[in-house]
């Protein structure tokens, strides 16, 4: 069936069929949870604040006999507590059953001892009541003992109360084990809550378990794509009769009368013209021209049915009569497309209106694309409806943080979206009074530089500078310029740089010219490149580097002379920095002094001598010997001693300015900094990348200026010093106030200047300090927008001289600040009279402001009288309570703890920005602080102001105090969200995430649509959809429902349809989520499913599960091909196909401690926490760690397990420092040990750490690999721990057939099936390797795609022909460019996943097409040697001549790439899986694969293209011809010789395989005998699929299609044949 005549579904199908139904359900595979348990859980993750307060109420007095009444029980005690959205939230939860992993990790305890149903466990004791509780608590308290007791485990299944914030721990743990339906349930729970703080209560639920099969499970889709059916692939074994008439209740009556309805709204109207009539008549395909506007026909129709004013009358009485909304009408056309795009294309008419607004608004969004904003945030990816839940509670707490300071819903939502927070920020001058345009001139005083303070006032002395213009720089350029500082030397008088090249100067760029318009003769994109060549220093970069490290000799003897001498327009220089005494300041006295005494070539080559000699003898550290015989070859005057020593005052001079340049800079010395025209970045691996970034956008911005005639011929002499001399660039750089993304992944996560932000609000909760009643000195300013929060330890000097500062500059008359104090001392440090001081103060909340000069004055008076007189004399007077002095110290350290500072260490928050920690000795000056003011505003403070404005009611009034309050916790809240996960920051350097709503730039009149409450939610989502995409099927579906799913959501949809030149769907879709549980009328949940009525008879459809990324999900019951569906042949009650959740996804990215680098090659195994009965480690899972991203994934069941490193080369080189299964940052093993919890549907990512063991730093994991002797694969290793069938309980037959082989067999072979043939095929291919060999057997099964007759079928086979069989998978990345046609997913499985889809013991696999017979011992192809290769391919056939003209290889492309080199088939390949992963083969397949696929039409056939593309880098072994044989491409005389014979696809004839199949004498002998044996198995009972019917006695062939005609070949579909598997 070709795609094209898909739209033959068209208006005769209107009028439902009676195609027998089509349902699906998907079970969890581990057990149902108790519904009680279940219902307090998903409470639990919905709002964990509200469990203990609903706990309260238990034991109930009523039984609860049914899930029903389970549910009920809680819901309506959680009405009391939770609002409406979490409430749905819960109602969802449960329908998800969202739970149910959770508690299918825990180990639920069915009793403490004998009669005790619910207990506290202390410390071994159990108690079964409150009065042996209390009994043992008051032992423990009267003998002290809580030291002496050991530490008790947490698990991540664990539930605690909420504590209030403490400095101590809970002295004690008690662990109750609690049925809440226990009689004494209700006292151990609240004598436990009574006994806190000093008793830390830990809760685990204790219940008896009741073993029932796993639920139902919802949140999935279901897909029944049309299936191209050029080359016959459906099974000719006769069907069984449906037993499964019970499963379709439901929906059936809801979707047959939304049928029903389109059907009547297309058949009230009339055809377009008279052609389209008479080609629906007749029912032609659609035309390319009827296809091109299915978008915008599908938008006019939405938009005609959601306006009913405009609607024919005929139209709107289809709707009201079944009272039905537009939107089920969009979802019912979009989930049945297929069914209605003849009708669409022919009946409906696009108005004008509507196709202007369409073209109109592709202008501003990408034609087609699908997008979501949550609040403005971009929802990235396929969130699902478990992300979507995530999302919405992350959003309401969000804007109910912003509505607890005063903001309306809605205004805290526009605050949120506000477009300031993204864009570009232009200040008002009436909110902010900061001037737009930018002044130029060298001689500014700091104030005027940082604070702009009097600058009207010093107009007419700027005037006077020679030379001095006004210029006018957009605001789109203040993010470039932010954070500038003059690095430069003029300051400390020049002679501080080293310039490696002047290009000014030097006579290697005389021939350039200096006409700034050379600029505008480029690209924009392409400024940086030596093709420019303008006679300027446009671009300056100073590198401050440790010459003590060889490293950066390198760098400036090879990449920096590399760039001077091919070119490119940048002036190089350098500033030789010490850390310390050491060599590096030796190093800085040696390279001044032959910068002083010789020219800048002798200065180069003296730095390429160096650079050469510790290269060539592989020297990680410096050698001064090399040093000093280096310096010895220049014939200078002094001795290299002197000088290294510090004996020439010329160098000493040069020196001072360098340390002064450092301190005026920031510049520690101790890694490599470098400066970009002012721009401060790390010299790390991507430092060169970032001065390319760097230097393109300085350059366009000089660009703009050239073009606007703003800089002319005369401003040439300013360029070099432009970016130092705006008035903007600061002259000195604290390097802890400007924030910086590392420039790479290897950046350690603590670097200074990382920017780190806290929801003040937050912090406040957990701490314990509010900035809303603390007590804050404040500036003289009208508005004080900016909150510092000074931490120090007070007592101490520098934390005085800090205090000081801080006061000095908020008495400030420019200063818009306002500053508190909080006391962090060091360990053991007794109080002092300062932080007594300052607790009054903070302690006296109802103070609200101190002037900054009081306060100025009560502290110079500190040392002669009492401070606090100052206040008295003031009328202030200071509280004196001893609990509120208690308090305030407690809630300093609380928050330093928070804040992550060290006992004593220093600090600055502002507006939620820490700023530090930095060690005492570091001084922050007031000029810091007003530079950090200044630097606050622009970025981020100035911004919140403003959106603050702009949302807030005209006319609104507020004090200075609550707006200081608003400003600083707004800001706080709205930039802590900006921040992206650490882990996102590690690996792709994410920036933040800013909201934004550039979505209401789109036009809506006919294109928008809105659903809900816009001025009560508390989240806005905005959709951006083509209604004719895969991904609108599954958002419509979930918008369909949104009131009960999500109330108080308010939703926007734009409509947003591309234009076609093919069908857009071609497939039927269904998406199950549901609001809350269905029950019968016995109390028991119903079953979720999703079914498909009124399917179109004709067609064939695959059946096709998309489910959340972390599933793994495989078919467990249906009696009929899922590949092949055909309705017509289907009994009246239909087919009903069970699926399976057997496995969640733990993936990850692993990296190495000191480097971030991924430890590729190293081999990771999960185990469970308990042993084996040999006491070793039962391994669930194990994997290999891939340099793609350090990617690493296993699969498992809920549970608790071990990550250890697999014995072998990684063991030996690394050990793991952190799991990483709590983040980026997670904690280490010495801290939470090497386990993890896998608890959740959403599975769980681990960023493991690897460090590497001493004497191992250089050594390379797979280098370190050597393939096993013999490649029979007898390795010593017991597998009795891995099932055979990884989905086959150990009650089914496969337990027997493990125990045939401990080792792994001495011939593996993997293949692929799909669809009851190709399983078929699958069967006679295992009979025909078993034939012809002696040695032992085993096959792999990629189960992704096998069906559950075979899955009941092939352990009878392997026990009855003794060989054993594996089912293996591995879930497509996330990272990787996904295959949407199932086809070519099978291909990519056949070769992207080959060094981790097998345990890492295997060591070599065949691959074996299904459709192959094998005439040959295959155990020839496991000893064959490779030559290195890692695989070994045959090449194609080349004797056929009949099909010449379809020897795609022979021509075009492919014959220039080839060159010498064969072009090799895919269905028979072996692989050296060892040598495979040895060489990362699998690391550059999929890195070329990424590549190639980005283009759709390359790669046609991929699992052939991809290897053949790439075997100059990974190579090819070239088996013998006679390996495989296939009639297609191979001569007629050779196949006696062949080795195995291929059921080739033939693209001349398209000859169904079955007839091919038949010509092979031995097949049928096969078939037969696999027919009889399935029979044998049906008549005993043990099987019921419909394999056991099967016979060979069909006609040869059925589905026979016509022979290509000659003037095909060469067509789109015969350039690449290939076998459907």
């Amino acid at each position: 069936m070709h795609l094209g005549a898909l739209v033959v579904l068209g208006c005769a199908l209107l009028a439902l069929s009676t195609s027998p139904p089509v349902s699906v359900s998907l079970r969890s595979s581990f057990s149902a949870a108790d519904p009680l348990l279940e219902a307090l859980e998903t409470l639990a993750l919905a709002t964990p604040e509200h469990l203990f307060s609903l706990l309260n109420h238990f034991p109930l007095p009523l039984k609860l006999a049914t899930p029903e009444e389970s549910h009920r029980a809680v819901l309506d005690l959680a009405k009391n507590y939770l609002p409406l959205p979490e409430l749905a939230a819960v109602n969802v939860g449960l329908a998800l059953h969202a739970a149910s992993p959770k508690l299918a990790a825990q180990h639920i305890h069915e009793s403490g001892r004998e009669g005790c149903e619910d207990w506290v466990d202390w410390y071994g004791r159990i108690a079964c009541n409150a009065e042996e509780l209390r009994l043992f608590v008051k032992t423990s308290v009267a003998g002290s003992d809580f030291e002496s007791q050991p530490k008790l485990k947490r698990l991540p299944t664990d539930h605690t109360p909420h504590l209030q914030p403490s400095l101590n721990a809970p002295r004690w743990t008690a662990i109750h084990y609690a049925d809440p339906m226990a009689p004494e349930f209700n006292l151990l729970h609240s004598t436990l809550l009574s006994l806190s703080p000093d008793v830390e209560y830990v809760l685990r639920w204790a219940r008896p378990v009741i073993a029932t099969d796993g639920p139902y499970l919802s949140g999935f889709g279901v897909a029944l794509d049309l299936k191209k059916m050029d080359y016959l692939a459906v099974d000719d074994r006769k069907r069984a009769a449906s037993t499964s008439g019970d499963h379709l209740a439901g929906n059936e009556s809801r979707e047959d009368n939304e049928h029903d309805v389109l059907s009547c709204v297309f058949e009230a109207m009339s055809y377009i013209d008279t052609e389209m009539e008479k080609n629906a008549t007749t029912n032609n395909p659609l035309s390319t021209e009827e296809i091109q506007d299915l978008g915008l026909k599908a938008t006019s129709l939405f938009s005609l049915l959601s306006n009913p004013a405009s609607s024919p009358p005929v139209i709107s009485s289809c709707l009201l009569r079944n009272s039905l909304t537009p939107l089920h009408i969009l979802t019912t056309l979009s989930a049945n497309f297929p069914r209605y795009a003849a009708p669409l294309a022919r009946k409906i008419r696009v108005p004008d209106a509507v196709r202007d607004e369409v073209q109109e608004n592709w202008v501003k969004a990408m034609m087609g694309i699908n997008m979501v904003w949550v609040n403005g945030r971009v929802l990235e990816g396929e969130a699902g409806i478990f992300g979507l839940l995530r999302n919405f509670a992350r959003e309401r707490a969000l804007i109910r943080s912003l509505v607890e300071l005063g903001l309306s819903r809605s205004q805290a939502i526009e605050f949120a979206v506000h477009p300031v927070h993204s864009g570009p920020f232009d200040p008002s001058p009436s909110k902010l009074k900061v001037k737009k345009g930018t002044m130029f001139g060298s001689a500014k005083r700091f104030d005027q530089e940082v604070l702009r303070t009097d600058t009207e006032n010093n107009v007419e002395a700027e005037a006077l500078i020679e030379g001095q213009r006004r210029y006018d720089i957009s605001p789109k350029w203040n993010d470039l310029l932010d954070g500038l500082v003059d690095s430069s030397d003029r300051l400390e008088g020049g002679g501080v740089i080293l310039w490696r090249n002047d290009i000014e100067e030097d006579t290697k760029y005389a021939d350039w010219g200096t006409d700034l318009t050379q600029l505008l003769r480029m690209h924009p994109s392409q400024l940086f490149n030596p093709y420019l060549r303008l006679r300027i220093n446009v671009i300056n970069v100073v590198l401050a580097l440790d010459f003590s490290q060889p490293r950066f000799l390198s760098l400036i003897a090879n990449q920096v002379d590399n760039i001077v001498a091919r070119g490119f327009p940048v002036r190089w220089g350098f500033v030789p920095v010490a850390v310390d005494d050491g060599d590096g300041l030796k190093m800085a006295r040696i390279i001044y002094y032959v910068a002083q005494k010789l020219s800048r070539p002798e200065v180069a080559s003296f730095f390429r001598s160096l650079s050469a000699a510790h290269t060539q003898q592989q020297l990680p550290t410096l050698s001064w010997s090399i040093v000093h015989a280096t310096f010895n070859t220049l014939g200078t005057v002094d001795h290299f001693g002197d000088i290294a020593s510090g004996k020439v005052p010329s160098v000493e001079e040069a020196l001072d300015s360098a340390r002064r340049w450092t301190r005026r800079l920031g510049v520690s010395g101790k890694d490599g900094e470098g400066f970009v025209n002012g721009r401060w970045y790390e010299v790390g691996d991507n430092f060169l990348r970032d001065l390319q970034t760097e230097a393109v956008g300085q350059m366009q911005l000089l660009q703009e200026l050239v073009y606007l005639e703003e800089l002319t011929s005369a401003s040439i002499s300013l360029i070099s010093t432009f970016f130092y001399d705006l008035p903007t660039t600061l002259s000195s750089r604290n390097p802890y106030i400007f924030s910086k993304a590392p420039t790479s992944v290897h950046a350690p996560s603590s670097s200074i200047g990382n920017l780190k932000i806290f929801d003040l609000g937050d912090l406040g909760k957990r701490t314990g300090w509010s900035p809303l009643t603390c007590a804050w000195v404040t500036s003289d300013a009208e508005k004080t927008p900016v909150s510092m929060v000074v931490i120090a330890n007070l007592d101490s000097a520098e934390g005085q001289a800090l205090v000081r500062e801080a006061v000095k500059f908020v008495s400030r008359k420019e200063s818009q600040s306002r500053i508190t104090f909080l006391h962090n001392p060091t360990a053991g440090s007794p109080g002092g009279n300062v932080s007594s001081f300052f607790a009054h103060i903070g302690s006296t909340s109802n103070l609200g402001e101190i002037s900054s000069d009081v306060f100025k004055r009560a502290l110079d008076n500190f040392e002669t009288q009492d401070a606090a007189q100052v206040f008295i004399t003031e009328g202030i007077t200071l509280q004196s309570d001893p609990q509120a002095h208690t308090a305030f110290l407690t809630t300093s350290r609380l928050l330093a703890r928070e804040a992550g500072l060290r006992p004593g260490e220093q600090a600055i928050i502002v507006n939620g920005r820490l700023i530090g920690p930095f060690p005492p000795t570091s001084e922050f000056l007031s000029e810091d602080f007003a530079t950090l003011e200044t630097y606050e505003m622009k970025k981020r403070v100035g911004r919140v102001a403003q959106a603050i404005e702009d949302v807030l009611v005209d006319g609104t009034e507020l004090n200075a105090l609550a707006y200081a309050n608003l400003v600083s916790v707004a800001s706080s809240i709205i930039y802590a969200d900006q921040q992206p996960d650490p882990s996102e920051a590690g690996l792709f350097d994410s920036a933040p995430r800013a909201r934004n709503s550039n979505y209401r730039l789109l036009s809506g009149s006919y294109t928008k649509f809105e659903f809900g409450d816009r001025e009560n939610a508390l989240t806005h989502l905005v959709l951006l959809l083509d209604p004719l995409s895969e991904g609108a099927q599954k958002w419509i579906a979930i918008l369909e429902k949104h009131e009960e799913l999500f109330p108080e959501v308010y939703f926007e949809l734009y409509l947003n349809p591309a234009q076609h030149s093919e069908i857009p769907l071609k497939r039927f879709s269904r998406y199950s989520v549901e609001p809350r549980v269905r029950y019968d009328n016995k109390g028991n949940e119903i079953p979720a499913q999703v079914i498909f009525n009124g399917l179109p008879v004709d067609p064939i459809y695959t059946l096709g599960m998309d489910v959340p990324s972390s599933w793994l999900v495989r078919p467990r019951e249906a009696l009929y091909d899922l590949d092949n569906v055909q309705p017509s042949t289907l009994p009246p009650d239909g087919l009903h196909a069970l699926f399976s959740l057997d496995y969640l996804v733990v993936e990850g990215h692993a990296r190495e401690t000191k480097s971030n680098s991924p430890p590729r090659g190293v081999q990771l195994q999960l185990t469970t926490s308990s042993s084996a009965a040999n006491n070793t480690p039962s391994v669930v899972d194990d994997t290999q760690v891939v340099a793609n991203l350090g990617y690493l994934q296993f699969k498992a069941r809920p549970g608790t397990f071990n990550l250890t490193i697999r014995e072998g080369g990684g063991r030996e080189v690394y050990h793991i420092a952190s799991v990483g299964s709590e983040g980026w940052n997670s904690p280490s093993v010495e801290d939470s040990g090497e386990e993890l919890t896998v608890m959740s549907f959403e599975g769980l990512t681990l960023y493991p750490r690897l460090s590497r063991k001493p004497g191992m730093e250089k050594a390379d994991v797979l280098a370190g690999l050597q393939q096993r002797s013999g490649h029979s694969q007898t390795v010593i290793h017991d597998i009795l721990s891995k099932v055979s069938s990884l989905f086959t309980s150990k009650s089914e037959s496969t337990t027997a057939v493990a125990e045939t082989g401990a080792r792994q067999a001495d011939i593996n072979i993997f293949t692929v099936a799909s669809g009851l043939l190709y399983e078929r095929f699958a069967s006679i291919m295992i009979l025909s390797v078993l034939r012809n060999t002696n040695s032992t057997v085993k096959f792999w099964f990629i189960e992704n795609f096998l069906s559950p007759s075979f899955l009941e079928f092939i352990p009878h086979m392997a026990e009855e022909y003794g060989f054993q069989y594996e089912l293996v998978t591995y879930k497509w990345p996330s990272w990787l460019r996904a295959q949407k046609e199932k086809q070519r997913v099978i291909w990519a499985y056949k070769i992207l996943f080959l060094d981790v889809l097998f345990p890492m013991d295997l060591n070599k696999v065949i691959f074996v097409d299904a459709d192959q017979i094998v005439r040959a011992d295959l155990q020839e192809l496991v000893d064959l040697d490779l030559h290195g290769a890692p695989y070994g391919y045959t090449p194609m056939g080349d004797d056929n001549y009949e099909m010449e003209g379809f020897r795609f290889w022979k021509t075009g492309y492919w014959k220039d790439f080839l060159g010498d080199l064969p072009y090799h088939i895919s269905a028979l390949y072996v692989v050296d899986l060892v040598r495979f992963r040895q060489m990362a083969a699998g690391d550059i397949l999929r890195g070329q694969y990424q590549m190639l696929s980005a283009d759709p039409n390359s790669l046609a056939n991929l699992d052939q293209d991809l290897p053949n593309n790439i075997q100059r880098d990974v190579p090819i072994f070239s088996l013998h011809e006679d390996w495989l044989w296939c009639e297609t491409w191979c001569g007629a005389d050779r196949l006696h010789r062949a080795k195995t014979i291929d059921l080739c696809q033939n693209p001349l004839t398209k000859e169904p395989k079955l007839s091919r199949a038949r010509r092979i004498p031995e097949w049928e002998e096969y078939d037969n005998e696999i027919a009889q044996f399935a029979g044998r198995l049906a008549a005993e009972g043990k099987i019921q699929s419909s394999i056991a019917t099967a016979r060979s006695d069909v006609l040869a062939n059925v589905g026979l299609v016509q022979p290509a005609h000659n003037d095909d070949v060469g067509g789109k579909d015969l350039q690449h044949p290939h076998d459907e598997l």
